[in-house]
C-alpha cells in the first residue's frame, strides 16, 4: 500500500483512498458523487445490498479529495472531461500503476477487505466494522477481517493471561 501511495497520481491516488478509506465496493465508488460529502464523510448507498450509509473519512482520503481538481459537477470519480468513470474505467487507472510497480498479485476488491482489516486491527467490533463497510451479514465482516482481529485478540489474550499469572 505504501508503495501504491508513494507512486500513484491524481485520480489513481484518489480511487485506491476512496476504495481504502471508505472499504466500498469499486462499483459503489463510481457512483459517489460530491453531494453526497457531509460533514467529513460521504452517503454511499450500495449497489449490492441497498443500504445507505455514511461513511468517515479517512484522514488520508481527506487529504487527497482537498487536492483534488472538481472536473465534474456531480461525481467525484470523473475523466478530465468532467464524465463520470465506469467501473471498467476505475479498474484500468488502477491496474496501470499495480503493473508499473510489480503489485499485480493486489486487487482492488482487496482495499475493502484491508478496510475491514486495519477497523478489527484498531479494535472495531465486528458491528462497527459493518457501519462502515456496510456489510449486512456479520459472518462475512468476520471472514474479511479475521486475520487482524486474530492478531488483536491474540495479543489481548497473551496480556490477560500474564497479567493473571502476576496476580498468582
Amino acid at each position: 500500500m505504501a508503495t501504491y501511495r508513494k507512486e500513484a497520481q491524481e485520480t489513481a491516488l484518489l480511487i485506491f483512498e476512496l476504495a481504502l478509506g471508505t472499504g466500498q465496493r469499486a462499483s459503489d465508488l463510481t457512483r459517489m458523487e460530491w453531494a453526497h460529502i457531509e460533514s467529513d464523510g460521504v452517503w454511499v448507498t450500495q449497489g449490492k445490498t441497498k443500504p445507505r450509509l455514511w461513511t468517515p473519512f479517512t484522514t488520508a482520503l481527506k487529504a487527497v479529495l482537498g487536492t483534488t481538481k472538481r472536473t465534474s459537477l456531480n461525481h467525484i470519480l470523473n475523466d478530465e472531461f468532467g464524465r463520470k468513470l465506469n467501473y471498467g474505467q476505475i479498474q484500468k487507472k488502477v491496474m496501470v500503476v499495480r503493473k508499473a510497480n510489480y503489485l499485480t498479485e493486489f486487487t482492488l476488491h482487496g482495499l475493502r477487505y484491508s478496510a475491514a482489516s486495519e477497523l478489527a486491527e484498531a479494535g472495531c467490533t465486528d458491528q462497527q466494522i459493518a457501519t462502515v463497510t456496510g456489510h449486512k451479514s456479520l459472518s462475512m465482516v468476520q471472514k474479511k477481517s479475521k486475520g487482524a482481529s486474530q492478531k488483536r485478540l491474540a495479543k489481548q489474550a497473551q496480556t490477560l493471561r500474564e497479567q493473571n499469572k502476576n496476580r498468582s
